[in-house]
């Protein structure tokens, strides 16, 4: 690879990355959303580097062709060819573009969603409305937890609404499922919850289910999976962030 290709290369894959954090928020689907600013920052970094290449190769060939060459048939304006891997990310972003995590990743994480710390600092009691109470899964799964360690009025009858992709679940039936990341997919726990009372939507499609939760079992341990006695489940287009 020459030195032009390389600031080209350069360019591209600045704007590839530009591309996927304004235009479209495809970045959603890799990282949180606080990675905007420094993906921008990088795309405008990669974009002046491989400019700033273009620009100082003609002058270079300018000194070049005025001192002549040195007779030993090495051509310095090359670069190493492992260089070409980082036309990857960009062939990637353009071809596949791979979605947010689903269903498949779910499946495959391993153990259930970690209970919230023991000095978690207590949720309010749900304030009495008509209308169900709109939670995020790390909220509905914490005061399930908080629930089932002696304080019922952080969620015993109250009605939620909760939102997240369908899952299959092994012993039958299916999960509402949200993953949650700390700072990208690479990290990502599938936060999840047993679905009863409403038939089985097709595997990765989002819903917003409505329904209360059930109480498990006395003795059931409270890192065990949360249950949800559903009463609507409503398929929604999916959320623009992706992750809880």
């Amino acid at each position: 690879m020459n030195r032009h290709a390389q600031s080209l290369l350069l360019i591209t894959l600045g704007a590839a990355t530009g591309w996927i954090t304004l235009p479209t928020g495809e970045y959603l689907n890799y990282v949180r959303p606080g990675f905007r600013i420094p993906l921008l920052l990088a795309a405008a970094v990669l974009i002046a580097l491989g400019a700033a290449g273009l620009v100082r190769r003609p002058a270079e060939d300018a000194v070049q062709d005025g001192h002549g060459h040195d007779g030993h048939g090495h051509d310095h304006s090359r670069g190493p060819r492992v260089a070409w891997l980082l036309g990857l990310p960009v062939l990637v972003i353009a071809v596949v573009a791979p979605p947010a995590l689903g269903s498949y990743m779910a499946s495959r994480g391993a153990g259930r969603p970690p209970a919230p710390p023991a000095d978690a600092r207590p949720y309010d009691a749900v304030a009495v409305s008509a209308a169900p109470a709109q939670m995020s899964m790390g909220e509905f799964i914490g005061r399930a937890f908080q629930a089932q360690r002696g304080d019922p009025a952080a969620l015993d009858g109250v009605r939620v609404r909760l939102t997240g992709f369908a899952a299959p679940r092994r012993e039958g039936g299916w999960y509402l499922t949200r993953m949650k990341i700390a700072c990208c997919a690479g990290d990502a726990v599938a936060f999840r919850v047993i679905v009863h009372g409403v038939p089985q939507p097709p595997a990765d499609r989002w819903v917003q289910v409505t329904g209360t939760w059930r109480r498990p079992p006395a003795g059931t341990p409270p890192t065990d999976e949360q249950a949800l006695d559903a009463t609507r489940a409503v398929p929604i287009p999916r959320p623009e962030q992706p992750y809880d």
